[in-house]
């Protein structure tokens, strides 16, 4: 034997031929290529991942090699749950698991999150929301807007990404935007935004389009209101300047003053709807209205000026709100209603029947009206029912 010659245990322990290469992390077995390690796999039924179990020195647990080995291991616990959980979600599998529903008495959305562990988008046991949902449900219906929910699983509750946003506090609105070829697309504005501003953020004016710089439009306000302030103020017979003295307004008392007695919503809400149709971008905008029984896309139009959360109160949307961007003004919709492919709300109410728009009331809510099931006493003489009433009192007697 020539003792140049490598020892045998110096060599691959599967081939014996060539000098190892690589360690397998489950049984430490030395391995020279990648056939070798799979015939050492098939061979040994080694599965060649490594044992997070395995038995280690106290010396060799304070080394780096351990700390990132433990870390390897968390991360890929986690890894494989958020896999594992966007598999369910985009099955449209509802899981039951015993987290705190957020809403209830005594929890909140961070306690119901901590409940939660690490994953992010579990679902709730008795609502099958994700987490992040029922915050963003609830501040719809602090909005007074109505979502009609698509089935889980479907495309627009995968493109729903409406949100509470915490740091604005506010909603964060899935829209979706369709120009006059048909063409959508979906962008993410808060409820605070204008429309016009939604839309500009959706799709941005082309650097060369864009007005003058921030600093010239500062510099043209300042001018402005300088030579306001020059032409309000005139001087007294002796040459001086007027002082500026101003009254406070004396506080207005609801029951003298009944006009006051509004609140910021509805005059907000007012001051909205007075709001002038005018084109923006050389475009007009309309609200979709769902569910309807027309085969013609219903649209509401919108002034460019009012807010996302004004337009949409007291709306109903499927999932997300559908804004229509188009050249034509509702005035010419209007005249070419029997050429055009769409129909205004106003419209559509004016021929529709009650049952077909959806807002027949059956709770008695307005008055002079019936619930299921009930009466009308409006009409009723109660005279007449004494009668009837004493008749059949004497009678069993």
């Amino acid at each position: 034997m020539d003792p140049s010659d490598p020892l045998l245990s110096e060599l691959c322990s599967i081939c014996h031929v060539n000098p190892p290469k690589y360690r397998c992390p489950r049984c430490s077995t030395r391995t020279c290529s990648l056939p070798c390690t799979r015939r050492h796999k098939l061979w040994s039924q080694c599965s060649g991942v490594r044992d997070p179990a395995a038995y280690l020195k106290r010396s060799e647990l304070a080394s780096e090699a351990a700390f990132d080995r433990d870390f390897n291991f968390i991360t890929g616990i986690e890894r494989s749950l958020e896999r594992a959980e966007r598999d369910v979600e985009n099955r449209g599998i509802e899981l039951a698991r015993g987290q705190a529903v957020p809403g209830e008495e005594g929890t909140d959305d961070a306690s119901a999150g901590a409940a939660s562990g690490a994953g992010r988008k579990r679902k709730y046991p008795t609502q099958g929301l994700v987490k992040g949902e029922a915050g963003f449900l609830r501040g719809a219906e602090a909005g007074r807007v109505k979502v009609l929910r698509a089935p889980r699983g479907m495309s627009r509750n995968k493109q729903n990404t409406s949100r509470w946003h915490p740091k604005h506090k506010c909603l964060s609105w899935t829209v979706e935007w369709i120009s006059a070829a048909g063409e959508k697309t979906i962008r993410n504005a808060l409820e605070t935004y204008p429309i016009s501003e939604a839309y500009d953020r959706a799709f941005p004016v082309p650097r060369e389009d864009r007005p003058s710089t921030d600093k010239k439009e500062k510099e043209v306000s300042q001018e402005n209101t300088a030579t306001e302030q020059a032409s309000t103020t005139t001087e007294k017979p002796d040459g001086s300047m007027p002082t500026a003295t101003t009254t406070p307004a004396e506080p207005k008392d609801p029951e003298t003053n009944p006009e006051t007695t509004e609140t910021p919503t509805a005059q907000a809400e007012g001051t909205e709807q007075d709001l002038p149709l005018t084109p923006h971008r050389n475009l007009y905008f309309y609200l979709h209205r769902p569910r309807t029984t027309t085969k013609k896309p219903v649209l509401a139009p919108l002034p460019p000026s009012a807010k996302l959360a004004a337009v949409l109160r007291d709306r109903t949307v499927l999932e997300f709100p559908t804004v229509y961007a188009l050249p034509d003004s509702p005035e010419k919709m209007l005249a070419s209603k029997e050429t055009s492919p769409f129909i205004l709300e106003e419209e559509y109410l004016r021929t529709a029947t009650p049952e077909e728009v959806g807002d027949k009331s059956t709770d008695g809510e307005q008055e002079g009206t019936m619930g299921e099931g009930g009466v009308d006493l409006k009409d009723v003489d109660e005279e007449k029912v004494m009668e009837v009433l004493k008749q059949d009192l004497f009678e069993s007697v």
